[in-house]
């Protein structure tokens, strides 16, 4: 990665001299943090890109490398599992009457 250089005084400098050599480090560091920016909004640039690739396509008809394409997993189809009027009257039905349990009164006519 890179190196930060600071070199505290080691005799009597004179504090112009001092100043100056931690403007320089200064924007050393800003130079540094502006190269690290761009290399950043690069990454992420790339990552959109196949973010968007493997939303276009599945992973078998895009050319991704195999180890990058294992690594993403399909998404499994999922039933409707909503529950629907009738749906929830049966539910109520079977949860009143249970199967296999019968009336203990029979109705008389």
């Amino acid at each position: 990665m890179f190196e930060i250089v600071f070199n505290p005084p080691t005799s009597q400098v004179s504090l112009e001299s001092q100043i100056e050599s931690l403007q320089t480090t200064l924007a050393s560091l800003n130079q540094k943090i502006i190269s690290l920016q761009e290399e950043v909004q690069e990454r992420d640039r790339k990552i959109t890109q196949l973010e968007d690739m493997l939303t276009a396509a599945h992973p078998e008809t895009v050319n991704i490398p195999p180890r990058v394409a294992s690594l993403v997993e399909p998404v499994p189809s999922r039933a409707d599992d909503t529950l629907t009027i009738v749906g929830g009257l049966i539910k109520l039905y079977k949860f009143t009457f249970p199967p296999g349990e019968e009336q203990s009164a029979p109705i008389n006519k």
